[in-house]
């Protein structure tokens, strides 16, 4: 392989730290560069990123691919100075999609099998069976059915939960999941299930779906999951449904500010978990690896596996 200069452009991480080490290690024809260690900005024709600033791209005239080192790609696809003909790249690992998947059904199964109940009587020192939900009559809905969404949606089906998907196309899959889309869909995935997983790619249209019309249809014993973006959420519209007592709960592990703020309502309220955005962190090893066989891939005139349609936005 030709030699690679590899610039990071990321407001919020230390991109170098993160896989500098790795990326060495498994391709060390790339050569990890922060922006200051770049002589001449017109060499550089590959960007790693995840959360740029808006102008980040801006010295950089010759960038011809992005890679970011995550699954999502809208922050870096809202840049205005991302060039219109540079191509952009996301982590595509069977790994994140069984973590995060993982991640969500510890979360359901918590949920349903009444497990908050237990911590609380041990503190008691009480020895007493909780009443439960069987699997079977706990319904769980999927808002997005790309590689993550069916990984999640084929491990709960197998544990006996009924899943429904949300999804740009209706259909029934051949493991009897059901596919559901539009509007008619959406509120049906709001007022029929238990659990809520919102899986989905911020795009223009997805910005706020879990809003006031949302939320004011799911059930008064129902747990919203945020595995998506914090943008999918509004937030004060959580808050609000969350006094009217729909839904239950609510599990956030993304926000619209990272870190979530100290005086942040969330953080005391009692009907909200947070996790620091941690549902489908991969091993830096196998990002690495994925990212570097994308540049090589790119170099060699050939699309990267991660390759993101610009127009749709994943």
């Amino acid at each position: 392989m030709q030699p690679v200069d590899l610039v990071c452009l990321c407001q919020k991480n230390d991109l170098k730290a993160y896989l500098g080490e790795e990326l060495n290690a498994c391709a060390p024809w790339i050569t990890l560069k922060y922006p200051d260690e770049v002589a001449d900005p017109e060499t550089i024709h590959h960007a790693l990123s995840f959360a740029p600033g808006p102008d980040d791209f801006a010295p950089y005239p010759n960038l011809a691919l992005v890679s970011s080192v995550g699954a999502g790609v809208d922050a870096i696809l809202r840049a205005s100075s991302l060039p219109s003909t540079t191509s952009v790249s996301r982590v595509i690992v069977p790994e994140q999609a069984q973590m995060i998947a993982a991640f969500a059904i510890w979360q359901i199964v918590n949920r349903q099998r009444q497990m908050a109940g237990y911590a609380q009587q041990q503190s008691r020192r009480e020895w007493s069976v909780i009443n439960r939900t069987a699997p079977s009559r706990f319904p769980v809905g999927i808002l997005g059915f790309g590689r993550i969404g069916a990984c999640l949606a084929g491990s709960l089906r197998g544990l006996g939960y009924p899943v429904t998907a949300y999804a740009s196309r209706a259909r029934t899959e051949p493991d009897g999941t059901r596919v559901v889309t539009g509007n008619t869909g959406l509120d049906q995935i709001a007022r029929e299930n238990l659990a809520v997983v919102n899986l989905l790619p911020l795009t223009k249209d997805t910005v706020g779906i879990l809003n006031t019309r949302f939320l004011e249809q799911m059930r008064e014993d129902a747990l919203l999951i945020n595995l998506g973006r914090g943008a999918h959420l509004v937030e004060q519209d959580l808050l609000s449904a969350l006094a009217l007592g729909r839904p239950a709960m609510a599990a956030l592990d993304t926000f619209e500010n990272e870190p979530l703020p100290a005086d942040h309502p969330f953080w005391r309220h009692d009907r909200v978990q947070i996790t620091p955005h941690v549902a489908g962190d991969a091993d830096p090893k196998t990002v690495a690896r994925f990212i570097a066989n994308g540049i090589a891939a790119f170099e060699a005139g050939q699309k990267p596996a991660g390759q993101v349609d610009r127009e749709v936005g994943y």
